[in-house]
């Protein structure tokens, strides 16, 4: 590649990057629900707490930019510290947590603060030490020659890691889920009707039985029924009653209630 070509490629990435956050991006002030808390467990390893976003569990709903970028993007979960009192313990001082991919969907990417794309395996970027409060920047991006307009869900796999003079064991993998599909809010109850045609049917029953598909506790929504078009994230608004995260037979018994009515 020419050396024009590279700077021309550079200047594209970055003021994609600069979109990317100017659309996206808020001012995060103060710890939240919504951001991942991290801290560390009884083996001296980093790890998630249960008190903010869950991953492998949560789906956190990206909004769609049409400007010099397109997709999907928002920088929202972000990463914060845990406190005393939640079921981890925080981070001391000289921690310096690191944010370092396992693997992405095709199409998707997340971009800090120095304008770093992330959709390799083994790239990172700093979060912070002890009292880390940091939002990046989540894009999926529908330009993409990888993008595939029938998904609703990407996934990003990543580990926390400790370079500092703590020393905390490497996490686990955790999942981030990331969807361009609307996600019922937080309190608002699901109501069986899949269709939103303000009543619930036979079209509503049968969405619930393409919502099972043999599942069970635990089962993550995958539908297959000729007919059905969705995706887990609109199976679980409609269909997930007990807001456990999968549709199955509980779930099934609450929407027959609702259908006798």
């Amino acid at each position: 590649m020419t050396q024009t070509k590279q700077s021309a490629r550079s200047l594209r990435t970055v003021c994609a990057a600069c979109a990317t956050l100017l659309l996206a991006r808020g001012v995060a002030l103060g710890q939240h629900q919504g951001d991942v808390w991290i801290g560390v467990n009884t083996s001296g390893q980093l790890a998630a707490s249960s008190n903010g976003f869950l991953p492998d569990a949560n789906y956190a709903m990206l909004l769609p930019v049409n400007g010099i970028i397109k997709g999907w993007s928002n920088d929202d979960p972000g990463f914060d510290h845990v406190l005393a009192g939640t079921d981890l313990q925080p981070l001391a001082s000289g921690a310096q947590i690191w944010l370092e991919v396992v693997a992405v969907d095709p199409a998707f990417q997340a971009i800090d603060d120095g304008f770093q794309f992330l959709n390799e395996p083994g790239e990172d970027t700093l979060l912070g030490g002890s009292t880390v409060h940091e939002h990046i920047t989540w894009h999926i991006n529908n330009q993409d020659p990888a993008f595939d307009p029938e998904q609703c869900v990407w996934h990003a796999t990543f580990v926390l890691r400790d370079d500092g003079s703590t020393g905390y064991a490497t996490s686990e993998p955790f999942t981030l889920n990331f969807t361009s599909a609307d996600v019922r809010a937080n309190g608002v109850p699901a109501d069986g009707d899949f269709d939103n045609d303000g009543g619930i049917d036979a079209d509503d029953l049968a969405a619930l039985a393409a919502c099972m598909d043999g599942g069970g506790p635990e089962h993550v929504p995958d539908p297959y029924e000729p007919g059905v078009t969705t995706c887990e994230v609109e199976c679980l608004n409609a269909f997930d009653f007990d807001d456990d995260r999968d549709v199955d037979l509980s779930d099934f018994a609450a929407f027959q209630r609702l259908l006798g009515e």
